[in-house]
């Protein structure tokens, strides 16, 4: 009943996801474009190092879940399934953040990029060929990423990452206006 909702909304707070306002309700926040700049220095930081640690703890059997995850974003961007592409390329970073061996990297993390995600996903429409070019970018940085785990180069794995992400952070007002207004949840 009430107790389940109760909880829900409080992880969901959690996540960022929802702000609660005693006595006033809950509502999804609003993320704007300084908001989404503002994650991206955060990201910048901490996610190459996610992804050296993780490259130096990677065996074998997670370098093929990895490349696993990476063939299926091929073939979801092949058949332009943008909502498939970006929950499969999530799944990737959140397995190379789960492979760094730091929680708190890895908690970080997963409440300031998730809420990126959610606006590629929102803003889709808004322009479709940017989002369309975004996918081939981040499919090849994949590739990038999945060959310095081949070679355990901890290093050129932390360069990569940064100089997609400073890219990534730079599309934000062309390709992703995060202008979301504040809804209600009822």
């Amino acid at each position: 009943g009430q107790g389940l909702i109760r909880e829900a909304l409080i992880e969901l707070e959690h996540h960022g996801f929802v702000q609660r306002t005693p006595f006033s309700g809950t509502t999804v926040p609003t993320l704007s474009l300084e908001d989404a700049e503002q994650n991206f220095v955060v990201r910048i930081e901490l996610e190459p190092l996610a992804f050296s640690l993780a490259v130096m703890r990677a065996g074998q059997g997670d370098i093929a879940s990895l490349t696993e995850l990476v063939e299926k974003t091929k073939v979801e961007a092949k058949a332009e399934d943008i909502e498939g592409f970006f929950e499969s390329h999530l799944n990737f970073r959140k397995k190379v953040w789960e492979l760094s061996g730091n929680r708190y990297v890895q908690q970080a993390l997963e409440r300031v990029v998730i809420s990126l995600y959610a606006l590629y996903l929102i803003r889709r429409s808004y322009n479709r060929e940017g989002i369309l070019q975004t996918i081939v970018e981040c499919l090849e940085h994949q590739d990038r990423i999945l060959d310095a785990f081949h070679r355990t180069d901890a290093q050129a794995a932390r360069q990569v990452e940064r100089e997609f992400l400073v890219r990534m952070k730079e599309y934000l007002g062309t390709r992703l206006v995060p202008e979301v207004l504040a809804a209600p949840v009822r």
